[in-house]
């Protein structure tokens, strides 16, 4: 494992929207002497549904969520914050699919639009199921109300929730291709508010930086997409000492943007930063981070030939390949292209007592040709 230098004070900010709230179950002594048996009966499915919740099972959390909800109402009435909550937790326990779950959560929509409007966190819990579950047959309305959202926590300045709320809707639009313009849009507004007023090291604005970083090399724009990458590992390096997925990514993607604008001596870093984050195991294969595909050959082509070619090639403790040989290949026409396209490929070095090492690995080629 790499060393690195941690801020005093600085970690990672993960907001993390739980589809349950605890509810405080404290009520006035006057409640209990009038209705002593209702507040006993929530009590008991209250906390068996706390129970259900920590043993995972399912039937039971759907059970004892749907009695606590039902008692809730009685005991809290209707309209109170607390019945919502427990709507939530039994809309949150049934499948997608189950029609009374969009039912219920669309009811108390409605509850909260009249009695809660000002209460948006509680309104985002019921909305955003309902996004996920109406996205595919109306995807427009869907993404709306969660931006909706997004901007009023904007309007009150609570940009971690703002970012929270940006955040899902950008999971729902990218679904769709026909939504993708928006999640564009919605990823380059949520990248302003992020860098504006969140850490650099909260988990929001670092899942913006690795998107925006995909828009730009999907627009081709390579020196941005690298550049925001470059930031992700250094905030990474400089404030945190363990390892996070989004630091192998970023090296990962770094590692291909490198390759891919003829600057391999830069990618060789973020090859070995892998090769250290990425535990090795005994006759684990090596898989390339980079791999450029062999042209089709011509005569090949022009035969209808489809074919395969198998080599053995070693890999440098610098991740670079070298020292290729054919082992086999089903027509001599193709072994020329698997090679000059396997001198290009990329890999993260073996790693024994904590240095590089070189390794020999073999790859299968295929060729296919379309004959229709």
């Amino acid at each position: 494992m790499k060393s690195k230098n941690t801020k005093l004070g600085i970690k990672i900010m993960n907001r993390t929207l739980i589809a349950f709230s605890f509810l405080s179950l404290l009520v006035t002594s006057e409640s209990f002497a009038s209705n002593s048996d209702l507040n006993s009966a929530f009590k008991k499915h209250y906390k068996a549904y706390q129970s259900a919740v920590k043993s995972g099972d399912k039937e039971s959390i759907i059970k004892s969520a749907k009695q606590a909800y039902e008692i809730g109402q009685q005991f809290y009435g209707e309209h109170d914050i607390n019945t919502i909550n427990l709507a939530i937790n039994y809309a949150n326990a049934l499948d997608n699919k189950n029609p009374d779950k969009l039912a219920l959560l669309e009811s108390n929509l409605k509850i909260i639009e009249t009695h809660h409007k000002d209460n948006l966190k509680t309104t985002f819990d019921v909305t955003l199921p309902i996004a996920k579950i109406t996205f595919d047959e109306n995807s427009r309305a869907a993404l709306n109300s969660l931006k909706e959202i997004a901007q009023k926590a904007e309007e009150q300045k609570d940009y971690e929730f703002a970012s929270v709320a940006y955040h899902e809707a950008i999971k729902l639009a990218v679904r769709k291709s026909k939504t993708v313009p928006v999640a564009r849009k919605l990823i380059r507004r949520n990248d302003e508010i992020n860098k504006a007023h969140l850490p650099e090291i909260s988990v929001q604005r670092l899942t913006s930086d690795m998107w925006v970083a995909s828009l730009d090399e999907a627009r081709n724009r390579k020196k941005a997409a690298i550049n925001r990458l470059e930031h992700v590992v250094k905030v990474f390096d400089q404030n945190l000492d363990f390892d996070h997925p989004f630091e192998l990514t970023a090296h990962s993607k770094l590692v291909g943007l490198y390759e891919k604008s003829g600057q391999s001596d830069k990618a060789t870093k973020h090859c070995l930063a892998i090769a250290e984050m990425v535990p090795w195991k005994d006759n684990q294969e090596q898989e390339p981070l980079y791999r450029a595909h062999p042209e089709y050959p011509s005569n090949m082509a022009r035969r209808m030939k489809s074919g395969w070619v198998k080599l053995q090639f070693t890999i440098s403790k610098s991740g670079f390949v070298k020292d290729i040989e054919v082992m086999d290949s089903s027509e001599e026409g193709f072994e020329k292209a698997s090679v000059e396209a396997l001198e290009q490929w990329r890999y993260a070095p073996k790693f024994e007592n904590g240095e590089p090492v070189e390794a020999v690995s073999t790859v299968q080629l295929d060729y296919k040709i379309s004959r229709g």
